[in-house]
């Protein structure tokens, strides 16, 4: 758990990414919660050992699984998300949480059953654009970002200028583009870039950065568009596509989670295709 302002935590180390823990006169407001069991206990450990008040927000930048699955853990008073985050999860059923878990090659059998243990917990606050929420001294901006999920916000302290982005920026990490918008993705960086009140990003995944590692996902994301289209545009299938375009350049893949990265970045590449295809065949 590091402190990176006085009274604003983080924890980096956790399998779904990273979380925040800003302390407030009347309580935490977290941003994000991990989503293994042990991980959220861990975190609840920490958070109580910094303040007796509990938790008075939990916040969900996304409405993907692992920024979710997770609320059932948390005794937050209220939890809030984009409302596209609140009709995304309301598919989250058992048999679709099953195939989830299925496919999580990174998790031991033990793992795995705590997680099967897990229940949706749906958002009682939800936003459809901007909004700011003040707790005593406390500012708290809650942007709509788009792009990386239809449901992505960011958490902004102005007084602080620390930008909690989610997985709207990820530092040294390659990103997953499967549930993107590319384009409305690469505008949200352009916008994060354009923010001259934030000195600090905590990103979804990865070290805390500054506005550069934006940079660094803008030319992921746009070397990603250029490759997949030049081979759209060539004639190329969707498969052999996905077989020709390689990102593993842009940063380095441990070998314990190659296999996970390559099936990241070969999703990625798919839905790109995808992105391309649909925009040819609406101009027909």
């Amino acid at each position: 758990m590091q402190e990176i302002a006085k009274g604003i935590y983080i924890e980096d180390s956790y399998h779904s990414g990273n979380v925040g823990c800003v302390l407030t006169g009347e309580g935490a407001v977290l941003i994000d919660c991990p989503m293994l069991p042990r991980d959220a206990w861990d975190w609840l450990r920490k958070i109580t050992a910094k303040t007796k008040k509990g938790i008075t927000f939990l916040i969900n930048t996304d409405c993907k699984v692992e920024r979710v699955l997770g609320n059932c853990f948390i005794p937050a008073t209220a939890t809030i998300a984009h409302q596209q985050t609140w009709a995304e999860i309301q598919r989250y059923d058992e048999a679709f949480l099953q195939r989830y878990l299925a496919h999580q090659k990174d998790y031991n059998s033990s793992t795995v059953a705590d997680l099967a243990k897990a229940r949706i917990v749906l958002p009682e606050l939800t936003m459809t654009v901007d909004m700011t929420i003040y707790k005593e001294d406390r500012v708290f901006r809650l942007l709509y970002a788009e792009g990386h999920t239809p449901a992505s916000i960011m958490v902004h302290l102005p007084e602080e200028r620390i930008l909690f982005t989610g997985d709207v920026v990820v530092n040294g990490e390659h990103p997953s583009l499967a549930q993107a918008n590319t384009l409305k993705w690469l505008h949200a960086l352009e916008m994060i870039r354009k923010m001259d009140n934030v000195d600090l990003i905590v990103p979804g995944f990865g070290k805390p950065c500054d506005l550069a590692a934006t940079e660094e996902l803008t030319e992921y994301i746009s070397q990603m568009r250029e490759r997949v289209y030049e081979c759209y545009r060539s004639g190329y299938t969707r498969r052999e596509t996905v077989d020709r375009v390689r990102m593993e350049e842009f940063f380095s893949i441990p070998p314990a989670r190659r296999e996970v990265i390559e099936q990241r970045i070969r999703s990625s590449v798919q839905h790109v295709y995808d992105e391309f295809k649909k925009a040819a065949d609406k101009k027909r």
